[in-house]
């Protein structure tokens, strides 16, 4: 009897033992590790799960230059489509003074074709941050994020500001952001955690607030935060709401760290190449689309300002021709960057830019819009194709 006894006791024990596992492992994220696609930077549309679908507002489409009223000449546009189809692309999307005089398409994707933009998505914060700012939400860039992270009310880190972390000069540290083999790794906790607003908040000062650049998953996925606290409304609400209907664009895809949780905001959003030039030709008419204002005025402007730290970045935007070099680093100090190339130009242009060499170049002055959506490449140059058109411009 005193046997059975301590074998029923040993067995709720491990049954127990068993439950305490079963409620503290991130079942979520070691699954997503373990299925992880062999190459790093292009996960398949099946990975991203699970996905919340934006509604958005579909409106027609900008209308298409004819031979006749084309403002580019068509050997440049050649000169860019084909460049562009060397170069590994998917999808490369003119337009100039609101007409499309550009639209190719390559590696069976269309204009109806929902493709990821990756770290194109951070790049979606900030008209957000102004419109919360508009609608009295929060008071100011220069506020401390403490006030609306409650997680760090009483925390250093809670001195940060909202400017700081749309600047990539939070001071937080800045792990590799891609490639690590480490599953413990802080941004493999925010790509593929069950929490991205947990694993964000993990991160740890590294460097003081406003002295050092490095762009940072964790910076966005914080804004994203500080706009859900501040607004009390789910992100992907007030993106849908707020911004994405208001550009006249049609359903999208989120990818959210769990059911009924919080997306990536600062990766992963799906829409259709289309779609994405709507945001760009908002960009180029400073947040007016059909005559109606989607964000304050000037805050284009705001965007493309540089800050004194880092020349190339504004606020969740890359920024002008880097100062000494082709090359732009992702952190301060640090050999990983992209290639821009030989200078843009152009005196005033900005983009967006994801994995692969995603790329929306806006340039304002010229009313100026390309999008390339598409893979790496290894000889690829971010001035390229906006130095092919400007010199059909130009002439």
């Amino acid at each position: 009897m005193a046997k059975r006894h301590v074998v029923g006791t040993t067995a709720v024990l491990v049954l127990a033992a068993l439950a305490v596992i079963a409620a503290t492992v991130d079942w979520r994220f070691w699954y997503r590790w373990h299925t992880l696609p062999e190459d790093p930077g292009e996960w398949p549309a099946s990975f991203y799960q699970p996905k919340h679908q934006l509604p958005g507002d579909r409106q027609p489409f900008f209308p298409i230059a004819s031979d006749a009223d084309r403002s580019i000449p068509a050997d440049a546009l050649e000169a860019a489509a084909s460049w562009a189809e060397a170069h590994n692309s998917a999808a490369l999307l003119v337009l100039h003074r609101g007409k499309i005089q550009l639209e190719r398409y390559w590696q069976d994707i269309g204009p109806d074709s929902l493709f990821t933009g990756r770290a194109m998505t951070r790049s979606l914060l900030p008209p957000l941050v102004a419109i919360a700012m508009s609608e009295g939400h929060i008071e100011s860039l220069d506020d401390r994020v403490g006030r609306y992270l409650e997680e760090w009310q009483d925390d250093p880190r809670g001195e940060i500001t909202l400017r700081q972390l749309l600047q990539n000069i939070s001071g937080l540290e800045n792990p590799p952001l891609a490639g690590d083999p480490d599953p413990m790794a802080k941004n493999a906790q925010v790509s593929l955690s069950s929490d991205f607003r947990k694993a964000a908040l993990s991160f740890e000062l590294e460097n003081t607030p406003g002295t050092f650049f490095g762009l940072s998953n964790a910076n966005a996925q914080l804004i994203g935060s500080v706009l859900e606290s501040a607004t009390e409304t789910a992100y992907e609400t007030y993106l849908n709401d707020r911004l994405w209907s208001r550009l006249g664009a049609g359903p999208s895809e989120l990818y959210m760290d769990r059911p009924r949780g919080m997306p990536a905001v600062y990766c992963c959003f799906r829409a259709t190449p289309r779609d994405w030039l709507r945001y760009g030709a908002a960009l180029v008419a400073d947040g007016v689309v059909d005559g109606q204002r989607i964000w304050p005025e000037g805050w284009t402007e705001q965007m493309a300002t540089p800050s004194p730290i880092y020349p190339n970045y504004g606020l969740q935007l890359w920024v002008g021709n880097p100062p000494d070099s082709d090359r732009r680093p992702y952190v301060q100090g640090k050999e990983m960057g992209a290639p821009h190339g030989p200078p843009v130009e152009s005196e005033r242009f900005f983009f967006l830019e994801g994995g692969g060499y995603r790329t929306m170049v806006v340039l304002p002055e010229e009313e100026l819009v390309i999008l390339r959506l598409g893979y790496y490449h290894p000889e690829w140059q971010t001035s390229t194709l906006p130095n092919l058109l400007l010199a059909g411009l130009n002439r």
